[in-house]
């Protein structure tokens, strides 16, 4: 399989074991984590009513439909159809109107070149193998001067707690170290993830490269839930996860 539909049938099988134990607001956009600040502290997406939004790798949803309650046109995309089942679900409940979309991030073509006015993604690019072009095609699908605002797993720390308490075969705890992952969500799970760590300046690279300009960039200690006490002290030193603030500023060559 490709690792799109590795990653694919994954998620089916996770969704609704993540979406019982999830405990996102529907309310206030979060970056991943709700310890850590959120859209009401950051404002980086800023005003939305009446405004075209995509977000890409939106799982159920909780942070589109948060910003449909404040007036966005929402369009919301997961490669999971079981996601975007719960996401469906929440949307009826919470009495939004959302566009889903059953596709892989990788997967936009279908999308109208400025099309939107922001894009946004949470958490979710890690599963994406070639982010540089992602990137370009956000910078198709943006409006000039568009907002394009992401966040996903630091690096940093990836790398020093992979070198320290998650030993595991096969994963690097080098931080240069620019490649594919593979894990599992639980240790008696009989199917894999497959995400991707790169340093920070790759990122910043190919947001310039595809014609962006970055305008914010924030890191974060966030402990999950269930943390052991090892990990819950590697939270307090190192960050755990990164958000981007973007404005297209020219078309991608």
């Amino acid at each position: 399989m490709s690792i799109i539909d590795v990653n694919r049938d994954s998620w089916n099988k996770q969704a609704d074991r993540y979406q019982k134990n999830a405990t996102f607001s529907f309310d206030e956009v979060d970056y991943g984590n709700s310890s850590c600040p959120k859209e009401k502290d950051l404002k980086l997406i800023g005003d939305v009513k009446g405004k075209k939004i995509l977000e890409l790798g939106c799982g159920g949803a909780n942070c589109g439909i948060a910003l449909a309650k404040q007036g966005a046109k929402m369009t919301c995309l997961d490669l999971s159809s079981e996601q975007i089942k719960c996401a469906q679900n929440y949307a009826k409940r919470e009495n939004v109107d959302i566009r889903f979309i059953t596709s892989a991030i990788e997967e936009t073509s279908n999308f109208e070149s400025k099309e939107f006015d922001k894009v946004i993604s949470i958490c979710a690019f890690m599963y994406v193998k070639d982010i540089d072009k992602v990137f370009q095609e956000v910078n198709r699908m943006l409006k000039l001067g568009g907002t394009f605002v992401f966040s996903l797993n630091d690096p940093i720390f990836y790398s020093v707690a992979f070198g320290s308490i998650w030993k595991e075969d096969g994963i690097s705890d080098n931080y240069f170290y620019s490649g594919e992952e593979r894990w599992k969500w639980l240790d008696s799970d009989d199917f894999d993830f497959i995400t991707y760590r790169r340093p920070i300046y790759e990122y910043i690279n190919f947001l310039v490269d595809a014609g962006f300009s970055l305008e914010r960039f924030y890191e974060f200690g966030s402990a999950k839930q269930n943390a052991s006490e090892e990990e819950i002290a590697l939270y307090k030193k190192y960050p755990s996860l990164m958000v981007f603030k973007a404005n297209k500023v020219r078309e991608c060559n």
